[in-house]
């Protein structure tokens, strides 16, 4: 696939003590997915090391986001980009830690073009995921919140990866707000909800490149995490927001 340049999003990767995968996993984006460095923005999520310096130092646009979290660190990007009047047509959701292939950031990009998708999610498990760059606590996780989606909105999904792409105004709609872990699932739920167009395609998924998962790293982090998204989605159908 001829590499195509995209100009009209803007990409939004968290970052939290990343200072060993950092500049690696941005360089590779920026050379391999055909965004601009003026549209990637790094959100720097309360690191205790060198993160921030580092993305400064490629010249990518920074954020400060002092509240640990993965939502809030993308609400801080979110924030921002309404202050400049900023009207992207689509937000990419990228990961820090040099995971995602940049080779499927353009399949994404083409197939919301493609599809008028309001939301596509990257599925690891319909793609090829690296050995040992899932857990097997997340590949249940996952496996049973693409159940209960099936059961509650009988439509049947695989993943809830994090590199997605969304419609702008789609994003503005949805009204997001959970803080933590909950952000990918609450971004899923509430689409269908608002019954909107969601697809997945698939998706390669590699080991970071250096460093411990913040989601993975540890059992007793895994489980919060699965708890935390299993309260997300219950609270969702319960409390429509």
């Amino acid at each position: 696939m001829q590499k195509e340049k995209v100009n009209d999003l803007l990409c939004i990767i968290p970052a939290r003590d990343e200072e060993l995968s950092i500049k690696q996993a941005l360089t590779g984006l920026m050379n391999g997915s055909g965004i601009s460095k003026s549209n990637f923005i790094v959100v720097n999520n309360a690191s205790k090391d060198n993160t921030a310096s580092i993305v400064k130092e490629l010249g990518i646009k920074t954020l400060d986001c002092p509240r640990i979290g993965y939502g809030s660190a993308c609400l801080v990007a979110l924030e921002w980009i309404g202050s400049k009047n900023l009207n992207p047509e689509y937000i990419l959701f990228c990961d820090a830690d040099g995971s995602d292939d940049p080779k499927d950031i353009q399949r994404l990009y083409q197939t919301i073009r493609d599809h008028n998708s309001d939301l596509v999610i990257g599925s690891r498990t319909l793609g090829v995921a690296e050995i040992g760059s899932l857990s097997s606590i997340q590949k249940f996780g996952n496996a049973l919140t693409c159940f209960l989606i099936q059961i509650f909105f009988q439509k049947k999904f695989t993943d809830m990866g994090p590199l997605r792409i969304i419609r702008y105004k789609s994003l503005l709609q949805l009204g997001m707000i959970d803080p933590t872990w909950g952000w990918n699932i609450e971004m899923h739920v509430k689409a269908l909800q608002n019954h909107m167009k969601v697809i997945e395609i698939p998706v390669q998924y590699r080991k970071r490149i250096a460093g411990v998962s913040k989601i993975s790293g540890t059992i007793s982090m895994s489980i919060r995490v699965g708890v935390k998204i299993l309260y997300t989605f219950f609270k969702l159908l319960i409390f429509r927001q």
